[in-house]
């Protein structure tokens, strides 16, 4: 296959649960991210940026299809994106470049590459439902979403971090390996960080530093009283009712020392790609955010800012050939997700568009201030965004985004959510019964309903529940040995990255 010399490199790094408002360039006094922005001052940082569901799987498969959850079929972390759905990097790699996956993914089951060619380290999680798990020690329990995570927040090491250290080391590696390279395949190299998810725990001066930041510049959102009963519910059933004060201070403290960590890998990163000869992009984003605390939350699973919105930074590490994303240093204020991202890579890497996309190509929007509203285009300002949750226990929810609004639909409840987010950033002050509101909320609740049945969703995954129960006895039992989970023993003893 002859490859188009001006094709350049793809770096992708995905970490997994940093919000988008985290991060220095983004006005937030309490991190200490350098690198990132040094990312967001050279290059183009997508600030209205969002997941379409704040849960890791059916957020990323969305993310590699380029398609809602409720069209990839994957709503919870137990599901199988399906070999046969494509994804970028079946894109890509059909436009002549060599897919590479360094690290996290959190593919489910017996399909590890979904189109990569190779994978340099596996992933920290199960490959499949009842799968080998890695060992966390005495924080067992503390990467999920519940109150042990907040109980055990601490100063010292976890398995995250010794993750995110080999992950980032092979990557350096194959950056080096190929620093010399100037004809040939152009490579997409995907970077899974598992940091900054839960367990929280940073070191002892990274700690000290986050805690000293929190307490002169304190910006955490205060629970409201009256919440949705769909987020109050979930809260309790975490044990979050029970959370104290100094614990919601601690665990967020680490949450910012985590970040602080995770930015540390990225200028790692960045470092080892500027030897590169071909002309190559780098992209930073994240699966969902963490609510950090902010109205009594932490993890995902919620439609809040914190949850729902995730950083996009795309910075030119390598350009040869001209300039590859116009002026530095530009933010794009306009309503976009993770859905447009396998479009847009298809689009700057002259590869072939994937079929059935629910998302848009963002590259008019990398190269224009203000981006296109010719009939070819959406209207990027009145654009909608959306983000679903179809999880067990759970009525299905989802929210739209567009124009200064945000509403939140539960399905089977008669309240809804709608922020002014313009007038409300933090997202105290709910209008949806407000009669100034009354049309913005009908004309919102009838784009979000409009093709999405929660009825129909609520029996399409109670469907999966009996599949999902048998392979996971399958996987206690039998199973297919560790598959790609991450060998920590072989890690720790120094014989393997």
């Amino acid at each position: 296959m002859e490859v188009e010399m001006n094709k350049p490199n793809i770096i992708l790094i995905v970490s997994d649960q940093h919000r988008g408002d985290f991060m220095g360039h983004r006005g937030n006094r309490t991190v200490n991210t350098p690198n990132l922005d040094r990312l967001a001052a050279g290059g183009v940082s997508f600030i209205q940026h969002y997941c379409n569901s704040p849960l890791c799987v059916p957020s990323r498969m969305s993310m590699l299809a380029g398609r809602h959850p409720h069209h990839t079929g994957v709503f919870g972390n137990e599901d199988c994106l399906a070999s046969d759905m494509p994804t970028f990097a079946h894109s890509l790699a059909l436009g002549g470049y060599q897919t590479v996956l360094c690290g996290r993914m959190h593919f489910v089951g017996a399909d590890q590459r979904h189109g990569f060619h190779r994978r340099l380290v596996g992933d920290i999680t199960p490959s499949y439902t009842g799968g080998p798990k890695t060992d966390y020690g005495h924080l067992a329990g503390t990467s999920d979403s519940d109150m042990i995570s907040i109980t055990l927040a601490g100063q010292g090491n976890n398995p995250v971090m010794r993750y995110d250290e080999a992950v980032t080391s092979a990557c350096e590696q194959f950056l080096e390996q190929s620093g010399d390279r100037t004809d040939g395949k152009p490579f997409l190299l995907t970077v899974g960080l598992y940091g900054p998810h839960n367990p929280y725990t940073c070191s002892p001066e990274e700690y000290a530093r986050a805690l000293a930041a929190m307490e002169q510049y304190n910006n955490i959102i205060p629970q409201q009283p009256n919440l949705h009963p769909w987020i109050e519910s979930a809260r309790q059933k975490a044990g979050l009712g029970a959370m104290t004060k100094e614990q919601l201070k601690m665990a967020r403290a680490h949450y910012i020392g985590l970040v602080n960590h995770l930015d540390g890998y990225i200028g790692r990163i960045v470092k080892a790609a500027e030897s590169l000869r071909r002309d190559t992009l780098l992209i930073y984003i994240s699966d969902h955010g963490d609510m950090a605390g902010d109205h009594g939350l932490f993890w995902k699973r919620s439609f809040y800012e914190g949850a729902a919105k995730v950083p996009m930074i795309w910075y030119p590490v390598v350009q040869q050939n001209g300039n590859l994303l116009g002026s530095p240093g530009r933010s794009v204020d306009v309503p976009t997700s993770l859905v447009d991202l396998a479009p847009t890579l298809a689009a700057v890497t002259h590869s072939p568009e994937l079929p059935h996309p629910d998302g848009h190509d963002l590259s008019v929007l990398l190269r224009e201030p203000g981006g296109s509203d010719s009939d070819d285009m959406p209207s990027w300002k009145d654009r909608a965004v959306y983000s679903e949750l179809v999880i067990p226990g759970r009525t299905p929810a989802r929210m739209i985004r567009t124009e200064n609004y945000k509403l939140v639909y539960y399905h089977g409840y008669s309240a809804l959510q709608l922020f002014d987010l313009d007038k409300d950033p933090h997202e105290v002050n709910d209008v949806s019964e407000s009669s100034d509101y009354a049309g913005v909320k009908q004309r919102l609740l009838s784009r979000l309903t409009e093709h999405w049945d929660g009825e129909e969703l609520l029996r399409r995954r109670d469907r999966k529940r009996p599949d999902h129960e048998y392979m996971k006895k399958w996987g206690q039992t039998v199973g297919m040995g560790k598959l790609d989970l991450w060998d920590y023993e072989r890690h720790m003893s120094g014989s393997a990255t």
